[in-house]
């Protein structure tokens, strides 16, 4: 099989597909590439531009793209005049006025690529006036034109934009490549503490994109003391615990209304995963990097016990949004937990 977009990271099914329907000039002129922030969307657009136009296309044994041909070069460095972005600015929609420029420009001929590729950022934010007005674009482009949606969710799209461009679907990367690509290509990750590094590979949920922003220290400190605290939460109400160990506890936890929303919800996070450890043994776990260390700690709890304490927390986040006093509900949470 042909190498395919080989810096890619995950989503290997996806780029062999892709690879081929470039190869076999099956592509559609237009497609959504769908998937949360962070999965990948813009570089699995950018290098669908780089295969459309590389100079080693016709050559089965070279990969696809290249990545080395100037083609290649000049699109992935976005020096190319032919790959237009679309995005909302500084706005909070992707309105009309930005859409209808589309019109005219796809009149333009490529300047020297094989297609003219307008790359829609942030599709899902177009608005129903936006979308309908792009309708007869996308429907009849000129045979050199390709347009690539990304979006976070196709729901947000209309069901005659979703009719003219078939869906491609992104997939949360495996911690495992996530890791080996950060520690290959950011110099940080190899200054990072393993133990660090995995805790934020987790926290990642399997976007790339979130785990290289995670890795500026200003971001994951706080993140990992939160973490820390949640742990701690679940070791003490899972022991016997004394007043005074609880009181201390109960003490540390964030003073300020919206820190302790966040830890409150870290916390529901961990008790998530030791429900799902008491159901089955491959449960995807969305706070835990290691399921043996989920194991074992839902193995101190039942079932009825860890949905009181979900619960519970549910009932703290509810008082901090009907803005109860913080040292009351810190108070009504260590009671409600047995911790004091």
């Amino acid at each position: 099989m042909r190498p395919a977009f080989t810096d890619v990271v995950g989503n290997r099914a996806l780029c062999a597909r892709l690879c081929a329907d470039v190869t076999e000039k099956k592509l559609s002129h237009a497609y959504v590439i769908e998937g949360k922030r962070g999965f990948g969307k813009h570089m699995l657009a950018m290098r669908i531009a780089a295969a459309i136009s590389c100079e080693r296309a016709e050559d089965p044994a070279s990969p696809l793209p290249c990545l080395g041909c100037p083609s290649c070069r000049k699109i992935l460095s976005g020096n190319s005049p032919d790959i237009i972005f679309i995005s909302k600015g500084e706005k909070a929609t992707l309105g009309v006025e930005e859409i209808r420029r589309i019109r005219t420009d796809v009149l333009i001929p490529p300047n020297d690529t094989a297609a003219k590729i307008y790359i829609i950022e942030d599709a899902h934010l177009m608005t129903p006036q936006a979308q309908n007005a792009f309708l007869l674009t996308l429907e009849e482009p000129p045979a050199y034109v390709l347009f690539l949606l990304l979006c976070e969710s196709t729901g947000a799209l209309l069901e005659t934009v979703r009719s003219r461009a078939p869906t491609l679907r992104t997939e949360p990367i495996p911690a495992a490549e996530i890791t080996a690509y950060l520690k290959e290509h950011i110099p940080e990750a190899a200054r990072t503490d393993p133990s660090e590094l995995s805790e934020i590979v987790a926290v990642a949920d399997g976007s790339i994109g979130r785990a290289i922003d995670l890795l500026d220290p200003k971001l994951y400190k706080p993140l990992l003391e939160r973490r820390a605290a949640a742990r701690e939460f679940v070791r003490l109400c899972s022991e016997r615990t004394t007043a005074a160990d609880a009181l201390r506890f109960i003490s540390s936890l964030p003073q300020k209304r919206e820190e302790l929303a966040e830890q409150c919800s870290e916390i529901l996070y961990c008790l998530r995963d030791l429900l799902l450890c008491k159901q089955t043994e491959n449960a995807p776990l969305c706070f835990f990097a290691d399921a043996e260390e989920a194991c074992a700690l839902a193995y101190n709890f039942t079932t009825p016990s860890l949905l009181l304490l979900c619960e519970e927390l549910r009932a703290t986040l509810e008082r901090l949004r009907q803005n109860a006093n913080v040292r009351l509900t810190l108070t009504a949470l260590g009671k409600c937990c047995g911790l004091l």
